[in-house]
């Protein structure tokens, strides 16, 4: 069995694959800084124990890690229960991209792992878009380039950042608009962000296509909340929950000799 964990700001995804790539289990977790190392290993231990699967079974293990602070704390998490020192997607690692921006070391190996995934299992070209603490928008044009990168608050850092500066506004959940206009805080508030985010993926997405001057472009879209605002863009979407995860896995595999 193969372990990956893509760790973000808001959560650590986990996912147990075999020796083929098919995927056994996926866990989420939240992301917490402050946790040591020993109750990292407590929380995988039970999340093991809780898809019965035996950790000593993993044969490798791979991570994608956008928290620097809490990269070694996981990494000796994992080492510690799987026997085996998992890769860090990082300098140095392959991954059979095309890169061309100016810094490599500044794209985030969250996008890096993203990039993987879709270039397997899509044409060139093509957009990926990842709803997280930040939004992203990773293009890889018709030559299989990958060309760059738009950065955006994310949904929840923005609707967390509204309410935190306007004293009227409460913290909400976010579900499904019961209108576009609002009758009361809670709706108006809820309409925004949900027919907000998914104009503002749209007009995004309309810009990229003018861009790439076709209209034959795959629009792929992953994380957390992706599936809330798919039902309201006007752009047809292929929905990949675990492409992060899938693609550590296909990293794993370019990487084994290595990890050997």
């Amino acid at each position: 069995m193969v372990f990956t964990a893509d760790i973000s700001n808001s959560g650590i995804t986990l996912a147990v694959f075999t020796e083929k790539g098919e995927l056994i289990f996926r866990s989420d977790i939240s992301t917490d800084k402050s946790r040591s190392a020993d109750e990292y290993f407590i929380l995988l231990s039970n999340i093991f124990s809780l898809h019965g699967a035996d950790p000593k079974s993993v044969e490798g293990a791979i991570i994608s890690s956008v928290v620097p602070p809490l990269t070694n704390t996981f990494r000796n998490a994992a080492k510690k229960l799987l026997g085996c020192k998992p890769l860090l997607v990082g300098p140095g690692i392959k991954t059979g991209l095309d890169i061309k921006i100016d810094h490599h070391y500044e794209l985030g190996s969250d996008l890096v792992a993203n990039t993987v995934a879709a270039s397997a299992l899509y044409k060139p070209p093509f957009v990926i878009i990842d709803l997280d603490t930040a939004t992203t928008f990773t293009a890889v044009n018709a030559n299989g380039e990958l060309c760059g990168v738009i950065i955006l608050p994310g949904v929840r850092t923005s609707l967390d950042a509204l309410s935190a500066s306007a004293a009227e506004l409460p913290y909400i959940s976010i579900g499904r608009p019961k209108s576009l206009l609002g009758t009361n805080t809670v709706d108006s508030m809820n309409a925004g962000i949900v027919y907000g985010t998914s104009s503002m993926l749209d007009g995004l997405i309309d810009r990229l296509i003018n861009e790439f001057n076709t209209g034959d472009i795959d629009i792929i879209i992953t994380g957390e909340s992706a599936s809330r605002f798919i039902p309201y863009c006007r752009h047809e979407m292929s929905y990949e929950p675990d492409l992060a995860v899938k693609g550590l896995y296909m990293i794993y595999r370019k990487n084994r000799k290595k990890y050997k």
